[in-house]
């Protein structure tokens, strides 16, 4: 025996929870989201759904919205709101699993339960469900189709239905069926009302005009088809909480609270196969907020010392600025590496001392300022973006200009200002000697200009530069670099 779930009425009392003011007043939700300042613009628009205030005054789901808003001037239009349907969804959800834990989401209202393990004191109990102080209508069938078709129609609601009952209902049922709805328009041509009508065809003539799905809806409801649910499994989580009966501030507490931590998780991991590649940490502080904090490792693992280890590191140089209540841990899980060890090639070094030595690089420098500097598509000097250390290997990105030069160049940072005299030019000035700073005389021989600029468009960013080779008596190979109006600088020198 299978068991139906439906609640009608999910979007708009999702609509009502985000937008409480409607409440007491006939309200409706659109069929799609629209700004509800625009609605008069979308007037050709039907209704998903309506609340009993709405629906008392003759106007039901389908209406177009200027006719509901003639029938009902004082509508109340709402946009849906998918979250509020997503966590009324879940409470139907809970309250299912309490009668069976074999259940099948079939859409956003409906659930399909199969009583065929379920006791009959945990049936008795479909009547009895609520969702929002709103009962859920049940319908219970021979086969989880049969159910989910009757649990739509009200006459079907709380008692056990045939197949032979199912010809009474209206033929507009079949468009809750796969591909259904398409079908109606033809079917109606044909003169057929109700499901019995459609029953009564001949399954293989219906099949030859319509296709095979045609000849599956015969089946379904004549009650010769009964599928296996695809069953709805929440996804098993391995996060744990851990509450203080006083608040914490010191380090050796919060460690034996993690070694708690990890010695459950370490068990959980095992037996699933798998290891962590990132620990989800959050700190509850005693004023009411929360410090995040998130440890990418560099290869997965499941010891508890292993996991320990960057923790610790961690609680090291964390400062809360208040007593912590409580820990949260979760993790993200990945297969666990497997490596071949050779007598004969000296191994790695251990990869978990990396992540320690970044999170006390961290602790020293401050949280985000860590990483890789990568350049970015731009000429300009010292001009790069940080990325994670601990985010895997990337790629440099495509379009990079990586230039090759025999004569390295020693940049100094930051760089030194200096006094040049140049000729007059006032767009691109020659050195002509050097008047101050570590390296001064006469500038003997040039190579350039070499123009850069950047953000032309932008005036508060722009940016212009100009830069030339110089050599100086004694060989001193510099490359000194001009920024309009007037400041030059040694931007680094040749070895």
């Amino acid at each position: 025996m299978f068991a139906a779930l439906h609640l009608p009425d999910l979007s708009i009392m999702a609509a009502l929870r985000a937008f409480p003011a409607g409440r007491g007043r006939p309200c409706a939700v659109l069929e799609a989201d629209v700004d509800p300042d625009a609605i008069m613009e979308k007037v050709g628009l039907r209704l998903q759904t309506v609340n009993d205030l709405a629906r008392n005054t003759g106007i039901g789901p389908g209406w177009p919205l200027n006719r509901a808003l003639v029938r009902c001037p004082d509508l109340q239009v709402l946009a849906p709101h998918p979250p509020g349907e997503a966590e009324l969804l879940r409470e139907m959800v809970a309250g299912a699993e309490s009668i069976s834990p074999d259940l099948e989401i079939v859409s956003r209202d409906t659930i399909l339960l199969d009583l065929s393990r379920t006791s009959s004191r945990h049936a008795s109990r479909l009547g009895e469900l609520e969702v929002a102080d709103a009962f859920v209508y049940h319908t219970r069938a021979v086969t989880p189709d049969l159910a989910r078709l009757a649990v739509r129609h009200e006459s079907c609601h709380g008692r056990m239905v045939a197949a032979a009952e199912i010809s009474v209902l209206p033929l507009s049922l079949l468009a809750f069926l796969p591909e259904g709805e398409g079908f109606l328009p033809l079917l109606k041509d044909w003169g057929l009302s109700t499901l019995g009508d459609f029953m009564k065809l001949p399954r293989q003539e219906l099949t030859a005009r319509l296709g095979p799905g045609s000849g599956a809806w015969h089946d379904l409801l004549h009650g010769k088809r009964c599928r296996l649910l695809r069953l709805h499994r929440p996804p098993e989580t391995l996060a744990q909480t851990l509450d203080f009966e006083e608040s914490v501030t010191a380090t050796e507490p919060l460690v034996f609270a993690f070694k708690r931590l990890f010695h459950s998780l370490s068990a959980r991991l095992a037996a699933r196969h798998v290891a962590v590649k990132l620990l989800k940490i959050v700190f509850h502080l005693e004023k009411g907020a929360s410090l995040h904090r998130e440890i990418r490792l560099p290869e997965p693992r499941v010891e508890e010392s292993e996991l320990l280890r960057p923790v610790q590191v961690l609680l090291d140089s964390i400062k809360t600025g208040s007593g912590i209540t409580a820990i949260t841990l979760d993790v993200e899980t990945a297969l666990p590496t497997a490596a071949q060890r050779d007598w004969f090639i000296r191994q790695l070094p251990q990869p978990e001392r990396w992540t320690d030595t970044l999170a006390q690089l961290e602790a020293l420098l401050g949280s985000g300022k860590v990483g890789i500097p990568l350049p970015p598509a731009s000429h300009r000097p010292d001009d790069f973006k940080l990325r994670s250390a601990d985010a895997g290997p990337t790629a440099i990105p495509a379009g990079i200009f990586l230039p090759s030069c025999s004569l390295p160049l020693r940049r100094l940072r930051p760089a030194t200002p200096v006094m040049v005299a140049a000729d007059a030019d006032p767009r691109q000035p020659r050195p002509l000697a050097l008047l101050t700073g570590p390296y001064r005389g006469q500038v003997m021989e040039t190579r350039g200009p070499f123009r850069h600029s950047g953000h032309w468009w932008d005036p508060d960013t722009s940016w212009q530069r100009i830069e030339w080779d110089v050599l100086l008596p004694g060989d001193h190979l510099l490359r000194l670099a001009f920024t309009p109006p007037d400041s030059w600088l040694i931007d680094g020198f040749y070895q």
